[in-house]
């Protein structure tokens, strides 16, 4: 866990949020539960050394990636954020914690920002980080043929400019509020200078925690520990990152003694493993979203009658209980409870099979027949894909189940076809748009092309007022639930479990700063 002070301060008001405040809803009570608590077993103080092996989603030879700025698996998240670091990323509730930054100061307007970095932080290799590094970072980024160009495309990289060996001075291409959460999202690591060949010769050099000592695409991938890291001692000699794809073989390779740590597990795994007195759940304070996305470019769902029809069609409690054993809370077809700007005021729609006949009948669709692609990829996919094809059938609706391979489901069919599933972390409603809902989003998968409503969100993330930021946010989150493409059935708690003698790695929520954070963690053995 990071203990470190000085990344535990909240960002100030004026730092991420011009004009109001960053933070999101009151944190809820921890649900972590455990086999045996951690007082059963003679852990002692903290003592370095040892391997940690850790099994997680990841992704085919051929499709995975080490480069920070295209690594989009989870497994490819592990690696990118124990080798490098960001400059701001989000603590659990979604507000903002300082990183490789010092400051980040907005003019005026919002239309420049200023980013200040700690002095005195090196990479693994000894090169000391400097505003060169941040600026070459962005360059990358912003390369249309990297995927966290929809990260930073707000930036206008032609007119950013380093002041100093601290100091980078960044335009944008128009005015935002909210800077920080562009900073915080899942690419938007710092690279060093010059850096553009990311490959198991190469095994470029980062600020994070460890180092890379080989990776093996698709397989596996070893680190070692950054005896220069910033932020405090680190205990563990190595980290091993072990890919495998299905939930059931990830879980069956830690009951078996290949790893000391399961991630993505399945929640009846995670029920099972609950009682074992070798084994302690790591579960979130929040969950995830967890979605169908119907293409609203191709039919049968280009007629908004047929997606009205197809939220109606399901029961999201019986999809928290039957499908997440209670780790989760049900959802209301648009993304980011819990985030700034979230609408909890918009009517929760239920489960009513007869109104999504009507809809069907009105739009000349009884009887309708569709094919949903879905794959052992997360945990609950599959289970919630088949739980929804049976509670569809009582509106009249047959949904016929095809199963994909895991390893390459979200490469290359999630989105693209008719109906599949959409699984996105916890971020910002700023990012989430950026990244899924504008007419050119690299990951749109819901087909929604709507330049009103583009315009609309261009002016919600550039409004330095919260007042109308709020309002302008509500009425975009208004729309999508009135006509928008996702089926947001839930928001699930994912349980991760470790031996009971790995110590000092926190419960946190993908996609922030504490998920898959070995800095501080130990074996108590």
């Amino acid at each position: 866990m990071n203990n470190s002070t000085s990344a535990r301060h909240p960002l100030g008001r004026r730092s991420f949020l011009v004009g109001g405040a960053l933070g999101a809803a009151a944190l809820a009570a921890s649900l972590t539960g455990c086999g045996t608590d951690a007082t059963d077993i003679p852990v002692g103080p903290p003592r370095p050394g040892g391997r940690l092996r850790t099994v997680v989603a990841g992704r085919s030879a051929s499709a995975d990636v080490l480069d920070p700025f295209d690594a989009g698996s989870s497994a490819g998240g592990v690696v990118s954020k124990n080798v490098w670091d960001k400059l701001v990323a989000y603590n659990d509730d979604l507000t903002l914690r300082y990183r490789l930054a010092r400051s980040v100061e907005p003019n005026a307007d919002g239309s420049r920002w200023r980013i200040t970095l700690r002095p005195g932080i090196v990479f693994s290799d000894g090169t000391p980080l400097t505003s060169r590094d941040v600026l070459w970072s962005f360059q990358r980024m912003v390369n249309p043929r990297q995927r966290s160009a929809g990260d930073v495309a707000i930036i206008d990289i032609a007119n950013t400019r380093t002041d100093g060996d601290l100091a980078v001075d960044v335009a944008m291409r128009a005015p935002i509020a909210d800077f920080g959460s562009v900073l915080a999202g899942w690419y938007c690591y710092v690279i060093k200078d010059g850096t553009s060949t990311f490959d198991d010769r190469t095994l470029p050099v980062g600020t994070g925690p460890y180092a890379l000592a080989s990776w093996s695409p698709g397989d596996r991938t070893l680190l070692r520990r950054n005896e220069r890291y910033w932020d405090g001692q680190v205990l563990l000699d190595e980290v091993e990152v072990i890919q495998i794809a299905e939930t059931e073989a990830r879980m069956n390779a830690f009951l078996s003694g290949d790893a000391e740590m399961v991630q993505e597990m399945s929640y009846v795994q995670a029920q099972s493993a609950d009682s074992d007195q070798g084994i302690k759940l790591l579960v979130p304070q929040f969950g995830l979203m967890n979605c169908f996305q119907m293409r609203s470019d191709m039919a049968p769902f280009d007629d908004v009658r047929v997606r009205q029809a197809m939220r109606l069609a399901v029961d999201r409690q019986a999809m928290v209980d039957s499908v997440y054993y209670g780790y989760a809370e049900i959802g209301n077809d648009t993304y980011g409870k819990g985030a700034p700007f979230y609408d909890d005021t918009l009517p929760q729609r239920s489960y009513d099979p007869q109104q999504a006949r009507a809809l069907l009948k009105a739009a000349g669709k009884e009887n309708l027949q569709v094919t949903m692609h879905t794959a052992d990829a997360i945990p609950g996919m599959v289970e919630s894909a088949t739980l929804f094809a049976e509670q569809a059938k009582a509106a009249g609706i047959t949904i016929a189940l095809e199963s994909v391979p895991a390893d390459t489901y979200f490469a290359i069919v999630a989105g693209k076809q008719p109906l599949t599933h959409l699984g996105m972390w916890n971020y910002s409603l700023d990012y989430f748009y950026g990244q899924t809902m504008v007419t050119d989003a690299p990951n749109n998968g819901t087909g929604w092309h709507r330049p009103a409503w583009d315009a609309k969100f261009a002016e919600a993330r550039a409004s330095l007022r919260v007042e109308q930021r709020t309002a302008l946010y509500h009425g975009l989150q208004q729309e999508l639930w009135d006509e928008g493409g996702l089926i947001l059935h839930s928001f699930a708690k994912r349980p991760d479990a470790a031996r009971v003698e790995v110590q000092g790695v926190p419960s946190g929520v993908p996609g922030t700063d504490d998920w898959a954070n070995f800095a501080k963690a130990w074996l108590a053995r």
